[in-house]
């Protein structure tokens, strides 16, 4: 059996990304037309416009994406190798983008709190990378 080629994988973490832009297109009506993205503790302290809080994380991400793939491994660290990175984005990408549209639909919650699955996985590939000796 081959392994995944990296555009099956960049496919997978893009859209992994894509998810809750599409819940966003599909609640747009619900969401405020300024939607906050920042939090300090859990006040939100950067607000900005309903598409850009939306479609412009969603292009960051895959232009983060694009750049891990693209950037020489000189001007990048990618612990784990550059496939699980990517991978990493992906999830990244898509929890932060699923704690903004929540958040924005009205749910509170400690937003610190919701990243802390976020670090636990960013712990778990940084793990990987050292027993493996990939860091």
């Amino acid at each position: 059996m081959n392994v995944l080629s990296t555009r099956s994988i960049d496919a997978v973490a893009v859209g992994t990304m894509a998810l809750p832009l599409v819940a966003a297109a599909l609640l747009w009506g619900s969401l405020p037309a300024e939607m906050a993205i920042h939090w300090n503790g859990e006040t939100p302290d950067t607000v900005v416009a309903k598409p850009l809080a939306t479609v412009g994380l969603f292009a960051f991400g895959a232009a983060s994406v694009a750049f891990v793939r693209i950037a020489p491994d000189s001007a990048t660290s990618t612990p784990g190798g550059t496939t699980l990175s990517v991978l990493f984005l992906g999830v990244t990408f898509a929890w932060v983008q699923a704690t903004v549209l929540v958040w924005n639909l009205g749910y509170r919650f400690d937003v610190g709190r919701a990243a802390l699955p976020i670090l636990a996985l960013a712990g778990l590939l940084v793990a990987y990378a050292v027993r493996s000796g990939r860091f």
